[in-house]
């Protein structure tokens, strides 16, 4: 681990101190599940409507805690709030989500790389700003493996009957910027973490100019996430599993 990494990580585990202990049935288990609210193209972002179900059906019989929160949708903002609500909620685990026009199922993602390029998708964020060429973190690595049970959580969603795949990457939009941010701030800590993109929602692909695009509606995503979640707590107790997944996506 490079020296200014390390003394990220050092800083914030001192200003959070221990993280919540797990029970062995998973019961003082936390998962932060964070979304984004409209961006580029996008009016109705599926990730949000995620969160806000989330907020308003809290269920205390499922043995552990999510908790949901918004993040802005802005590159100087989105990480900071993230390893915000990491300091104060100290969650088990990070599940981060995000919308992905034109695929057809969830998929998990399994590598966030150091670099920004909007430019190439014609989209800037809410605040106007467009970066095209820039690292996510000056001096961090070339890139992250998420560290969620991605094998188990494409099983478990099929299993489910919910179409999902695992994708080699998160693109170089915001999502890989906040993917890539939040597994450095988890760096070193014992905190899983890793990004499910969602297809749009069926408002969005009935407009005119989206016509024939793949959508979910927003129950069938928060069920999806859901689903992930759970995957999520019982691979902190069991890890991956070791059987292979098969795959129709080449990224």
């Amino acid at each position: 681990m490079r020296l200014a990494t390390y003394i990220r990580v050092l800083e914030r585990a001192l200003r959070k101190g221990k993280m919540a202990s797990v029970a062995e049935d998973g019961s003082n288990y936390r998962v932060l599940v964070t979304g984004f609210g409209p961006y580029g193209n996008t009016q109705i972002n599926p990730s949000l409507a995620v969160v806000n179900a989330l907020k308003s059906n809290r269920d205390g019989s499922r043995g552990y805690e999510v908790v949901a929160r918004q993040v802005s949708c802005e590159f100087n903002k989105c990480i900071e709030e993230a390893a915000a609500f990491i300091d104060e909620l100290a969650p088990n685990a990070v599940v981060m989500l995000g919308e992905y026009p034109g695929r057809a199922m969830v998929t998990v993602e399994r590598v966030a790389i150091n670099y920004n390029d909007s430019t190439r998708y014609g989209v800037c964020d809410e605040a106007g700003y467009a970066p095209q060429g820039t690292k996510v973190v000056e001096d961090g690595p070339a890139a992250y493996l998420s560290t969620l049970p991605l094998r188990r959580i494409v099983r478990d969603l099929r299993a489910a009957g919910i179409p999902a795949d695992i994708s080699g990457d998160a693109g170089t939009l915001m999502c890989n910027h906040l993917m890539y941010g939040v597994l450095d701030a988890c760096s070193g800590r014992d905190i899983v973490a890793g990004w499910v993109h969602l297809p749009a929602l069926p408002e969005m692909a009935a407009k005119d100019e989206n016509l024939g695009m793949p959508s979910m509606t927003a129950e069938l995503s928060t069920r999806a996430v859901l689903s992930v979640v759970a995957s999520v707590v019982e691979g902190s107790k069991q890890g991956d599993i070791p059987d292979a997944v098969k795959s129709r996506l080449l990224v």
